[in-house]
């Protein structure tokens, strides 16, 4: 499934589109890629 992750760092957003299981695995691979950036939504 695809899950729509945004981030946020500096006063900045984006977003980026991440195939996982379910949310709590795109959650942990956003953070993979990107540890010190914040998720807000997913």
């Amino acid at each position: 499934m695809k899950v729509e992750l945004t981030y946020f760092q500096g006063g900045k957003t984006w977003k980026e589109v991440v195939h996982a299981n379910n949310v709590q695995d795109a959650k942990r691979i956003g953070e993979a890629r990107n540890p010190s950036i914040k998720i807000i939504a997913g």
